[in-house]
C-alpha cells in the first residue's frame, strides 16, 4: 500500500510551502510540492485548499502530484513481488528522480531504459555464434507470447513483474493455447535464463525465478515410435496435396537418418558418398556418419530441391498427416498413436529400430549423439516384451 499526504511547513507571511509524506513498503519520502498555500486555507482533512473555486490551479497541481506518485508506485511496485529491502531502497532513489523530472527541477535522462523486451535484442546479439539459430527462433517466439499475454491481460512485462503472479497467470495463459507441459516447460526456462544473464549484468535483482515455485513443467513427450511396418505404409498412403506428401516423405526419410529437425536440411545428396551421410550436427557440432538405406535415396530422388519448413510449419504438416493416418486406420493395433506424431517422432523411431534390430547402442549413440548408455535407454521406446523378443534368440537363452 501507499499513500501521499500533504501538510504545510513553517507558516511565513501568512503563507506555508505544502510537504508531501509519501509512504510505501515501509519506507517514506519527504518532498517538496512546491505549492505554497494560505494557512489558513488549507483543509488538512480534506488534503485541499478552500474554497476550491479560488485555488483551482494549486489543488489541480496537488491531484497530478498525487497520480503522479500512486501510478509510479504501480509500475515499480507491481503486485505479488516481493523484494529486498535494497531493492526497495533503489527503486525509491530510482522514485525521487523521477519526481524531480515530474517538477521540472531535472531534466529527463536521454538514456534509454534496457527493459526485458529490449533485452531480447542484446541476448540474441551475445549468444548468436554459440546458440544455433533455430534455438534462438525460440526466444522470438517466447517475446511474441509474453507480448501477447500483457496485451491480453493488462500485465506489465519487465525484469521486476517476473514472479509468483506473472508465472501462475503466462502458464495459464499458454495451457489455454493448447501448448503441451514440455513446450510450457521450455518457455520458462529461456525466461529463467534471461532473468540469470540480467542479473549478471546488473539490471535486476529480482530473483523469484530462481524460487521452487518458478519451475519448468516436464512430462514423458514423444513416447510413441513407428515400426518399421508402419513407416513404410505411412510412406505409401496416398496424399492429395502435394505440400503434405513432401512433408510426409521428409519424415519418413529421417526416419532412417536419426537427425533433428534442425539437421534436415543437411540430409542432401551432395553430402553422401560411397552409401554414408557425412553431416556435423548443429547442436553438438561433431560430424556424424550415416549408413544411407535405399529409401533415403529413392525420396532425396523425387526432389530436386527440398524445402523444410520450420519446426512449429512441420509439426502442423504432420498433425494434418497423422489425422489422415488414423482415420485411414492405417496398420495394426494402436491407431490413436499417429495423432502424436511430430518431427522428434522421425529420431526417436530410428533409435528404436535400430536397437531392436540388434545394432549395438553404441553405435547407435554415434548417430544420436548421446552419451551415456542410461540417457539413450530413456530416449528409446521399447516395451518389456519388444526386450525380451529381441533377446530370445540369444546364445545366453540357447
Amino acid at each position: 500500500m501507499a499513500s501521499v499526504i500533504f501538510y504545510p511547513d513553517k507558516e511565513k507571511n501568512g503563507k506555508a510551502l505544502l510537504l508531501i509524506s509519501f509512504t510505501f513498503n515501509h519506507k517514506r519520502l519527504r518532498l517538496s510540492s512546491g505549492v505554497h498555500v494560505p494557512v489558513n486555507k488549507w483543509d488538512q482533512e480534506a488534503q485541499k485548499i478552500k474554497p476550491v473555486k479560488d485555488f483551482a490551479d494549486e489543488n489541480k497541481r496537488l491531484r497530478e502530484t498525487v497520480n503522479f506518485f500512486l501510478d509510479k508506485y504501480d509500475e515499480l511496485f507491481p503486485k505479488g513481488i516481493k523484494l529486498s529491502e535494497e531493492e526497495v531502497s533503489r527503486k525509491a532513489e530510482e522514485m525521487n528522480e523521477a519526481f524531480r523530472v515530474f517538477t521540472g527541477r531535472k531534466k529527463a535522462s536521454v538514456a534509454q531504459k534496457i527493459t526485458l523486451y529490449t533485452y531480447f535484442d542484446i541476448f540474441t546479439e551475445r549468444f548468436k555464434n554459440r546458440i544455433t539459430k533455430e534455438h534462438l527462433d525460440h526466444y522470438s517466439g517466447l517475446k511474441r507470447h509474453l507480448e501477447e499475454f500483457e496485451k491480453k491481460h493488462a500485465f506489465r512485462i519487465d525484469f521486476d513483474t517476473i514472479g509468483r503472479e506473472f508465472y501462475f497467470k503466462f502458464t495459464d495463459f499458454l495451457r489455454a493455447k493448447t501448448y503441451k507441459p514440455n513446450t510450457i516447460g521450455s518457455h520458462i526456462k529461456r525466461i529463467k535464463r534471461l532473468m540469470n544473464e540480467a542479473i549478471l549484468d546488473n539490471l535486476t535483482t529480482n530473483r523469484e525465478h530462481q524460487k521452487r515455485y518458478f519451475k519448468a513443467t516436464k512430462e514423458d513427450a514423444d513416447t510413441i515410435f513407428l515400426n518399421e511396418t508402419e513407416i513404410r505404409t505411412l510412406y505409401e498412403m496416398p496424399i492429395e496435396f502435394p505440400g503434405y506428401g513432401r512433408i510426409r516423405d521428409i519424415f519418413v526419410l529421417n526416419c532412417y537418418t536419426g537427425l533433428r529437425h534442425s539437421d534436415w536440411p543437411k540430409v542432401v545428396k551432395e553430402k553422401i558418398q560411397d552409401g554414408r551421410l557425412y553431416v556435423k550436427t548443429n547442436k553438438t557440432k561433431e560430424p556424424v556418419i550415416i549408413p544411407v538405406k535405399p529409401l533415403v535415396k529413392e525420396i532425396l530422388d523425387k526432389y530436386e530441391t527440398i524445402y523444410i519448413p520450420s519446426n512449429q510449419k512441420t509439426n502442423d504438416s504432420l498433425k494434418w498427416i497423422g489425422k489422415k493416418a488414423f482415420e485411414k486406420k492405417l496398420g495394426n493395433g494402436n491407431f490413436q498413436k499417429w495423432l502424436e506424431v511430430r518431427t522428434h517422432t522421425a529420431r526417436r523411431s530410428f533409435a528404436t529400430n535400430a536397437y531392436l534390430s540388434g545394432i549395438p547402442m553404441r553405435d547407435i549413440m554415434q548417430i544420436t549423439g548421446h552419451r551415456t548408455t542410461a540417457s539413450f535407454l530413456t530416449y528409446i521406446r521399447v516395451t518389456k516384451l519388444e526386450t525380451a523378443e529381441k533377446l530370445k534368440d540369444h546364445p545366453f537363452f540357447s
